[in-house]
């Protein structure tokens, strides 16, 4: 039975069916696609790789290649009869890529050029293409764009798959076979479309700022290196610095479209040629081992290649394995090291004995202080001022570093102590410890200590030993303070008496400790010009002077 016949309305103009996946061809893309597809007719046998291998498999097995090829040849010899071309684009056995030849083929007899494919492809790119026949969109596509060096090459993905390996560039299309073999002039044209700047020294290819001898002999060169190294011995070096640019396209990715399959691991070998200042660049089997994982990622194109340079020094400077590591720079000595750190000459100087016991910790230092923990032995500083590493190291390292610089360990155990529970800045730290060195060089030259001396000529003793060891102001306000009974009252009068500084403080003290102590001031007098003489490297009787003091103030007692 007949179905209804269709109604067109009265003016309604003939209309075109656009299949899902198309468009409507505009004038330079009908160009391009024409231009294109000529080639195909006139030409088709210049587009297909040339094959710069035997093409014989083990056993005498025909290669899948050649197969391919032969029946895309069979195509070509029939590129006139359209018939024959209308039926092996339909055929359901045969060569898939040879059916897209022969639907290219059929495209290129017609004259219009209107609706066309619209073909996307997140590594191959896009391109419009002329849809004839049963053949797979992407064939017809790459057929039809052979101009585009990297579509072109995906209508041979299959053979890819199963091992052979296809070069393009604008100067050439190759299968090596079974084995990758790098094409002659395939490189240096890649290179030059790349989104580095390529100068050539024979068969070495690096970025501004690399030597080129050093790169042949794999050493340092500018601020450090990435080395290709490709298997026709070609060498590729990009500087470190290339990578801290932004760009729109990625190298390696660039690279690897150039090759099918993209597996660039079986073209090249990746190197870093890096290390700290100082360092002889030695790398141990760790070093080696993390910047290969970090290169396994970006040749496979899961790691941006934005901070390559900054992954990768991180990766060897935390596998090497001694000494000192500040700011890129490797030292064998804290000494040197610390000459990059910010600070005073006194925090540098007990940073350095601090460093000395901290060696071989194996920890990290950052700008704030903070610690962790890192493979090896070395010691890494970010950066850190002097004040920071003291801190981060003051817990485990700061009593012996005190005792080392030359402090009594009982007073270096007490101000460490005092410094870990205070945490005050190591500037005022220091300048604290200066004084008390300073008094305790002072103090060492006197027989006695402050307290060692019992009774009132210890209480005189105490005042003038403070008053010449820590200053005559705090001493008077002990002796004006010191009031709990009349000998302590009288102790204070007769140092203020001895050390001309009684003017003024009488209505402080009662008759009878004013009268005592003026007793008392003349031999206090001789124990204070004693004391002077002593921190003046000057002879005195220091001894002689106190016995005379137990006589005036009547205390019967000997000398400890």
């Amino acid at each position: 039975m007949a179905g209804p016949s269709q109604v067109e309305f009265p003016g309604k103009q003939r209309q075109r069916m656009r299949m899902r996946g198309t468009k409507q061809a505009n004038v330079d893309t009908q160009k391009r696609i024409r231009k294109n597809l000529d080639v195909l007719l006139e030409n088709g046998e210049s587009l297909l790789p040339k094959m710069s291998w035997s093409g014989k498999l083990s056993w005498g097995r025909t290669d899948p290649v050649t197969k391919t090829m032969r029946e895309i040849d069979k195509v070509l010899s029939k590129r006139q009869d359209r018939r024959w071309l209308g039926r092996r684009m339909m055929a359901k056995r045969g060569d898939p890529l040879a059916k897209a030849w022969a639907g290219s083929l059929i495209a290129a007899h017609e004259d219009e050029i209107s609706i066309v494919g619209d073909f996307k492809h997140p590594s191959f790119g896009k391109a419009s293409f002329i849809r004839k026949g049963d053949g797979k969109p992407l064939y017809l596509a790459a057929i039809q764009n052979h101009h585009m060096p990297t579509l072109r090459m995906a209508a041979w993905e299959n053979h890819a798959k199963r091992g052979f390996y296809f070069f393009s560039w604008r100067g050439g299309f190759v299968c090596s076979g079974p084995k990758p073999s790098i094409p002659e002039g395939w490189l240096d044209e890649v290179l030059s479309r790349s989104r580095f700047v390529f100068k050539n020294d024979g068969d070495v290819w690096y970025t501004a700022g690399l030597d080129p001898a050093a790169i042949k002999d794999e050493k340092m060169s500018g601020g450090g290196y990435i080395l290709l190294e490709i298997i026709d011995g070609s060498k590729v070096a990009i500087g470190f610095d290339r990578f801290q640019k932004k760009a729109k396209s990625s190298f390696i990715h660039h690279l690897a479209l150039s090759v099918l399959p993209p597996n660039l691991r079986s073209i090249l070998t990746p190197k870093v040629i890096w290390a700290p200042k100082g360092h002889d660049g030695e790398l141990n089997e760790g070093a080696l081992a993390a910047a290969d994982v970090l290169f396994d990622a970006w040749l496979g194109l899961t790691l941006g290649e934005g901070k390559l340079d900054e992954r990768l020094k991180m990766a060897l400077l935390n596998h090497i394995d001694e000494g000192i590591i500040m700011s890129e720079m490797w030292f064998d000595n804290p000494s040197d090291a610390l000459k990059e750190a910010t600070g005073s000459e006194a925090e540098r100087e007990l940073a350095n004995h601090v460093l000395i016991g901290a060696m071989g910790s194996g920890i990290r230092i950052n700008a704030k202080g903070a610690t962790s923990e890192r493979e090896g032995n070395a010691i890494e500083i970010i950066s850190a001022p002097l004040n920071s590493i003291l801190h981060a190291l003051w817990e485990n390292h700061g009593l012996q570093g005190l005792i080392d610089s030359g402090i009594d360990p009982d007073v270096a155990e007490e101000l460490w102590s005092e410094q870990l529970e205070k945490k005050i800045g190591f500037g005022r730290f220091l300048k604290d410890l200066d004084k008390r060195k300073i008094r305790s060089d002072k103090m060492k030259v006197f027989p006695y200590e402050r307290g060692a001396i019992s009774g009132v000529v210890g209480t005189i003793n105490d005042l003038i030993l403070t008053g010449l060891i820590d200053g005559l102001g705090k001493a008077e306000r002990i002796a004006i303070s010191n009031r709990k009974d009349i000998d302590d009252a009288a102790a204070g009068w007769a140092w203020l008496t001895a050390t001309g500084r009684s003017k003024g403080k009488e209505w402080q003290f009662e008759n009878n400790a004013r009268e005592k102590g003026g007793a008392w001031a003349h031999a206090a007098k001789g124990v204070l010009d004693a004391g002077l003489a002593l921190l003046n490297g000057e002879e005195s009787d220091y001894d002689a002077c106190l016995k005379d003091l137990y006589r005036a103030t009547g205390q019967n007692e000997k000398l400890p």
